[in-house]
C-alpha cells in the first residue's frame, strides 16, 4: 500500500511503521523527548522543572535523529512542547521575582520566612551583598 494521494499514509504502509517502530532506539528517544516535552508544561509552575525537563526534552529529540534525514514527527512534537515548557518556566520565573520586587506584601511574606529559616531578613541579605532596593 502507498500512500493515498493526499500526503497521508495507511496504517501498513512502510514509511508509518518506520516511523512508528516501538524497537527502533530512535524511535523511543523521540517518543520519550515527546513525553518530557509534554510533561515540561505542567511542570514549569514548580521552580526550574519545566526548565529542565524541556531542555531534556530538546536534547532527546535532536539525538534521535542520529543519521537519518529527517527528524521523527515525535521529536519535532517533542521540541515544540521543550520549547514552551523552557519558554513558560523562564517567564514565571521573571514575573516571580518581579512580584517579589515590587509587591511590599509579598517582599514582607519573603523576609517572614527568611527570618524563620536563615535568622536574618531577606532585605538584610541582600545588603549584606551591596543590592539595596527601593520602598514603595
Amino acid at each position: 500500500m502507498a500512500d493515498n494521494g493526499e500526503n497521508q499514509y495507511y496504517y501498513n504502509n512502510y514509511n508509518y511503521n518506520k516511523a512508528h517502530n516501538e524497537l527502533d532506539k530512535h524511535v523511543n528517544m523521540a517518543s520519550l523527548a515527546l513525553v518530557l516535552g509534554l510533561v515540561s508544561v505542567p511542570l514549569c509552575f514548580f521552580m526550574y522543572t519545566g526548565i529542565i525537563l524541556g531542555g531534556i526534552a530538546i536534547l532527546f529529540a535532536i539525538l534521535s535523529k542520529g543519521t537519518a534525514e529527517k527528524i521523527l514527527p515525535q521529536a519535532k512534537k517533542g521540541i515544540i512542547y521543550g520549547s514552551i515548557g523552557i519558554v513558560l518556566g523562564y517567564t514565571i520565573l521573571a514575573t516571580s521575582i518581579h512580584s517579589l520586587v515590587t509587591n511590599p506584601s509579598y517582599r514582607e511574606q519573603l523576609n517572614q520566612f527568611s527570618t524563620q529559616y536563615y535568622g536574618e531578613s531577606f532585605d538584610d541579605m541582600l545588603k549584606e551583598l551591596g543590592v539595596t532596593l527601593q520602598e514603595q
